[in-house]
């Protein structure tokens, strides 16, 4: 509370008094007169409003500036890049080795596509033996073929037919015969004739039926007395429906030996089915199904079944995926698949499937960046009737060579490294590690215990092109059966590099180094690769 005090002093004659009051302090306003009046004119006045006059004098001034009329808008097509029909490829090396390719296709058709191939490769020339003989060796590649394809409303219709012809020279003699062959008695030739027909969907997206059914027919013979006649049929479908998505594959398989390929001990016949559902979100996905397989070999019927199962998830999207899964499969090992893995075959050898009953594996794959990305894998392998490559000693020069089977397990420890830290460059570094262990047979013949491989490109703005690449193989054990021991081939180590020199985009001029160190080493045991190897060449558009 506010307070208010005032003095007051009086005066009297002879006398001085003081008074004091004090009180609470009560402020008050005073009222307010208002005027009831509004304002208003007490007479009216008169104006005249101004009056104003002008005159236009109009002159024309010239502009510098011209107008043009603006097109309308409208969509334009992408430009298309140019095809070119053909691609001519010639270049030559040392060991005497020449190399022709010529690809000729047709243009860009609504109606379907074109396609022909033809190439030759061949190296000549002589390689040092471990007993310092020097053999003639090489090979002859032939390859002729036709390709296309016809477009229909919702499908396409795919086609091929080919031959080939190649030989390959026998050379690895054995050292202590003390001898060579000479090249006309070491070769042996390869001849494959084979066609196919395949049709699948066309469909933009999984929620049709989408399917892609092919069959395959090929008759490969080797040195011309023995002869295989393979075909083989296959369909494969999936959907996506609001649930699962499924998905399967289904087909059979017919192999025949000559002369004994019209009775049942010339025989192999396989057929499987191969279904699975897989359900998906964007964190994760799961696999699920299995793979059945039946054969009749010599005239007995064999079922296989193995179970199918796979899932990934996210912990960090698509930089932390893990995964694992299980999974088996019966693999074909007719004799044109296994004289590509190696040409110095002994000819006509009969050979059977190979059972992978169960391969469990887990991994973690991802990338940090665009730039770098990686997969890493453990898998457990449990395989039955898996072949080895033997010294065939039926012959006295033991330089083919036979097969040899057993029932193994194997891990197999594998990694993948990518990096690409610009447009220009692509490294790509990848490993494995292999532990066998076998039931009959003393060592894994003729298979590494780990190998490594090295790959870098850089595209020098579109103009020149250098690819180079290290590998490494590591040593391999072999059966010498004279005198009776297991040795080993070497580790094997081998440096390669490619340079391109894109002139126009019509011509460009390569060179291509294999083996840049000249290393020793061996493809199989008594088979020593060439050293040191250069070629020089031209690639041609017409």
């Amino acid at each position: 509370m506010m307070l208010s005090m005032a003095c007051l002093f009086t005066y009297a004659e002879g006398q001085q008094e003081e008074v004091r009051v004090v009180k609470p302090y009560s402020p008050t306003l005073s009222g307010a007169s208002k005027i009831e009046l509004l304002p208003a004119l007490d007479e009216e006045i008169d104006y005249e409003l101004p009056e104003f006059h002008y005159q236009l004098y109009p002159k024309k001034y010239d502009s510098q500036y011209r107008l043009e009329p603006i097109k309308a808008a409208r969509m334009v097509k992408m430009p298309l890049k140019r095809l070119y029909k053909s691609e001519l490829t010639l270049g030559m090396g040392n060991y005497m080795t020449p190399l022709a390719e010529l690809s000729f296709n047709q243009l860009r058709s609504r109606n379907g596509t074109f396609g022909l191939h033809l190439k030759h490769h061949s190296m000549n020339g002589q390689v040092k033996l471990e007993n310092d003989m020097k053999a003639a060796a090489g090979f002859n590649e032939n390859l002729a073929e036709i390709y296309g394809s016809r477009f229909m409303k919702k499908s396409v219709l795919d086609y091929h037919a080919g031959a080939s012809y190649n030989t390959y020279v026998h050379y690895g003699v054995d050292p202590a015969l003390d001898t060579v062959l000479e090249r006309k008695d070491a070769i042996h030739p390869f001849f494959t004739a084979e066609g196919g027909l395949g049709l699948h969907s066309m469909n933009a997206d999984s929620f049709h039926f989408n399917y892609d059914a092919s069959l395959d027919y090929y008759f490969f013979t080797h040195d011309f007395d023995q002869r295989e006649h393979g075909t083989s049929g296959q369909f494969k479908f999936d959907k996506s429906l609001s649930v699962v998505d499924i998905a399967g594959d289904l087909g059979g398989a017919f192999y025949g030996h000559y002369p004994d390929w019209d009775t049942v001990m010339g025989q192999h016949v396989m057929f499987w089915l191969n279904p699975h559902v897989a359900k998906s979100s964007a964190e994760w996905r799961f696999t699920a199904g299995f793979n059945a397989f039946g054969e009749v070999r010599d005239g007995v019927f064999t079922p296989h079944f193995y179970p199918r199962a796979s899932f990934q998830f996210n912990i960090v999207k698509e930089v932390i995926v893990p995964y694992f899964g299980v999974d088996g499969t019966l693999e074909s090992n007719n004799f044109r698949k296994m004289v590509d893995e190696n040409p110095y075959m002994v000819p006509g050898l009969s050979v059977r499937p190979t059972s992978h009953k169960l391969i469990g594996y887990v991994g973690l794959k991802g990338k940090f960046s665009d730039a770098v990305g990686y997969n890493l894998k453990g898998s457990y392998h449990i395989i039955d009737d898996q072949y080895f490559f033997v010294n065939d000693t039926s012959n006295f020069l033991m330089n083919q060579f036979t097969v040899v089977y057993d029932d193994i397990t194997l891990l197999n420890l594998h990694g993948e490294l990518s990096l690409q830290p610009t447009d220009a460059w692509k490294i790509i570094l990848e490993g494995n590690y292999y532990k066998y262990t076998l039931v009959r047979e003393d060592r894994p013949w003729n298979k590494p215990t780990y190998d490594l491989s090295l790959l870098a490109r850089y595209n020098m703005g579109g103009k020149i092109l250098v690819n180079a690449g290290v590998s490494a193989i590591g040593s391999r054990y072999y059966e010498n059966f004279v005198p009776d021991l297991e040795e080993t081939l070497p580790m094997t180590i081998d440096a390669n590099l490619g340079i391109e020199y894109r002139y126009s985009k019509l011509l460009s001029f390569w060179v291509r180094f294999n083996n840049l160190a000249a290393q020793k080493y061996y493809l199989y045991h008594n088979y020593p690769s060439y050293r040191f190897r250069a070629m020089v060449g031209l690639t041609y558009a017409l």
